[in-house]
């Protein structure tokens, strides 16, 4: 029977293997490393060069430096984005690593002020064009958009831009930023993020930066993602909808563009990768062929429709079955070792529950809803997390959930009553904790918080943050602290819970992830590089502090001025100030603790520091809310993140690599750029620059 199967699983696989050369219109096109000299062309050859050699592109004004340019590098041959016939724009995912390198750069800057005074250009684009010979702009707007509407006609790129200036981003403050440019150089208001703010990450501080773009062409859905290291992020810097259909021809060329005014950089792309898929990447022809391709296309959908249907249905049987012995003997194990929580059928959960209707529902948790339910044997109360299908956390995260939580007993981290996995279902069971979770306490109060429930707050769950690193025989790295995951009891107790992204690790060992996991507001910044240990744990819980004492959210991204984005931002502020006590919790004027106020604010504030050496232990922290220790010293002003976040691992090219190599192109010899050149340089080696050109 097994090889009747077999045989017949085949045969169907050959079938559609000839169905699909004989009628696909989704064929893949791809760009990826090694490009040869010939793939990357340069509408001036000395605004822009490409070093097959080490794969890297440069855009720069590489004869004269001190002129306002622009330079576009783009991919020899046009791709296809669009299919009229069908109506259908192309998908496709792109990568690169990039740098840039500002003018007058001083290595030996460490603070934000002082790296504010590089004179930088104005960014860089990837982008889409109609034309491979279209109007390139001397200087500003990237080199590719110009203040004459027609001529920006089927331009469209993704700008990562260095400066702000009032004719292409009005209203903008002077942040880096990511955007959307549909013919112009004013980016979309919804695909569109600042970068710094966001991430931690600046552009100008010569750092290699990872870069992912991926567009879905069914969906519309723009996401791209930023990061100072090689690890994919989980969240992306910007999630956006636009249908490009009707913003790009057929026939598109793409690549790189730069510009610069009066200060410039060089902008090197490193190692680009590119792929579309969706539509045929042939070109159309006449509308006969257009006519007999769909017809072909239809009459082949049909044969491919049921074939398929009969694998995916021979494969999906075959996967259950394997699955589920797989599960069954996991779980069965589990059950059987002492210590374990109960295993609870879906079909008990559903009536504790009532079939987990929206009346039941607490909330909506990171990996799923929350509903309350009163179990039929015991008339316990308890809370039932359901995970959702789209969550993150699979049957891996899952079942590391139940292993961890069932083992760890402290008064300050809720207890698991049970779990169950049935009909494709993952549900843990907690205690019910009536008061809720501590955002909601904060803020969407019924009732304010007073400072003696919160002083109890903040200390219980340092303690169950010093019981998870130091406490258990294993360290456990929760890697998801915040206010929704610390649940409430009757006297406003803490109990931190939701452990879906907690990792067990052997003490005195470092803990790494290849995946950045957590909150915007609440990561660490070596975090956003996929770096997890117990300081990552110490950053959150000083994000969770300072919002219990100023009731204001870590992050705030609807906040009405820039200085209000950031909590900590605001706190340190005021320390600088000599007013710190002005961010507390208006809420609480005339009723709070100033000692214990100043007390968690400083802690807040030393967990929050960029450099997770200069941060307390949480053994620490529980000494100095129990009035062993004194608050260490804390900085007047916040670090700068910069040089935490460094990633200095690609090889680099100096301006000198590229200066020597167009002078020895006369020769027709291009030296390949260093890897191990010097970046300090002056500004008098480079000669002095006038302000001739308006950024």
């Amino acid at each position: 029977m097994i090889s009747q199967q077999r045989h017949a699983t085949m045969a169907i696989i050959w079938l559609l293997m000839l169905c699909c050369h004989a009628f696909s219109v989704n064929g893949n096109f791809t760009v990826s490393t090694p490009l040869q000299a010939s793939d990357i062309d340069c509408l001036d050859p000395d605004q822009c060069q490409f070093f097959p050699e080490n794969q890297t592109i440069a855009i720069i004004n590489i004869s004269d430096p001190s002129q306002a340019v622009s330079g576009v590098a783009y991919y020899s041959h046009p791709i296809r984005m669009r299919d009229p016939a069908t109506r259908t724009v192309a998908s496709f995912k792109t990568s690169f690593t990039f740098r840039e390198e500002p003018m007058n750069y001083n290595a030996s800057a460490t603070t934000s002020e002082q790296m504010s005074l590089f004179k930088r250009g104005d960014g860089f684009t990837f982008l889409f064009s109609n034309s491979s010979s279209w109007h390139v702009e001397p200087a500003g707007r990237f080199g590719v958009f110009t203040l004459v509407p027609e001529r920006n006609s089927q331009v469209v790129a993704l700008e990562f831009d260095s400066w702000s200036s009032n004719d292409t981003d009005p209203g903008l403050r002077q942040e880096e930023h990511v955007g959307l440019d549909v013919h112009s150089a004013i980016s979309n208001n919804t695909c569109f993020a600042y970068v710094y703010s966001t991430l931690g990450i600046t552009f100008w501080h010569r750092d290699v930066l990872y870069a992912w773009i991926e567009y879905d062409g069914v969906t519309s859905n723009l996401q791209v993602r930023l990061a100072n290291s090689s690890t994919y992020p989980t969240i992306p810097l910007i999630n956006c909808t636009y249908d490009l259909y009707d913003s790009v021809d057929e026939k598109m060329w793409m690549g790189f563009s730069g510009a610069h005014g009066d200060a410039w950089s060089i902008y090197y792309i490193y190692n680009w990768r590119f792929t579309s898929f969706g539509i045929s990447s042939e070109f159309s022809s006449t509308s006969t062929t257009n006519v007999a391709l769909i017809a072909g296309v239809a009459a082949g959908g049909i044969l491919v429709a049921i074939l398929a249907v009969v694998i995916v249905v021979c494969v999906y049987l075959r996967k259950k079955r394997a699955k589920k012995e797989s599960w069954d003997n996991y779980a069965g194990e589990m059950i059987e070792m002492a210590g374990m929580p109960e295993f609870i059928s879906y079909k008990h959960l559903s009536a504790a529950t009532k079939q987990f209707s929206d009346q039941s529902k607490l909330g909506e948790g990171g990996f799923g809803s929350v509903y309350r339910g009163v179990l039929p044997k015991t008339g316990a109360a308890v809370a039932v997390k359901k995970v959702s299908n789209d969550s993150r956390q699979g049957e891996k995260e899952f079942l590391a959930e139940v292993q961890i939580i069932s083992q760890l007993r402290h008064r300050n981290v809720v207890e698991l009553v049970g779990f169950c996995r049935d009909r494709g279902k993952f549900l843990l069971v907690y205690e019910l904790l009536p008061k809720g979770s501590l955002d909601q306490a904060l803020f969407k109060p019924t009732t304010p918080l007073s400072w003696a429930q919160r002083w109890k707050i903040v200390s219980g769950t340092a303690a169950a943050l010093h019981y998870l690193h130091e406490g258990w025989r294993q360290q456990v790295i929760h890697r998801d602290v915040k206010s929704s995951n610390i649940m409430l009891d009757d006297e406003y107790n803490p109990k931190l819970g939701d452990f879906g992204l907690a990792r067990l690790v052997d003490h005195q060992k470092n803990a790494a992830t290849t995946m950045v996991a957590g909150t915007y507001g609440y990561i660490a910044p070596e975090a956003v590089g996929g770096k997890f240990t117990d300081k990552t744990d110490v950053y959150a819980f000083g994000a969770v502090a300072l919002e219990i004492a100023c009731g204001r959210k870590a992050y705030n991204p609807n906040a009405e001025s820039y200085e209000d984005l950031v909590l900590v931002d605001t706190v340190w502020r005021r320390l600088k100030d000599d007013d710190l006590l002005a961010v507390a919790d208006p809420l609480l004027i005339g009723s709070f603790d100033c000692e214990q106020v100043v007390v968690v604010l400083k802690l807040g504030l030393l967990c929050s520091h960029p450099d997770p050496a200069c941060r307390p232990s949480m053994r620490q922290v529980v000494q100095v809310l129990a009035g062993d220790a004194d608050v260490p010293e804390v900085p007047q002003s916040r670090p700068d993140a910069s040089p935490y976040l460094r990633n200095n691992m690609m090889p680099h090219i100096s301006i000198d690599d590229l200066l020597s190599s167009r002078s020895g192109s006369q020769n027709n010899k291009r030296p390949v750029p260093s890897s191990t050149s010097s970046f300090s340089r002056t500004e008098s080696s480079l000669g002095n620059k006038s302000a001739l050109y308006p950024r």
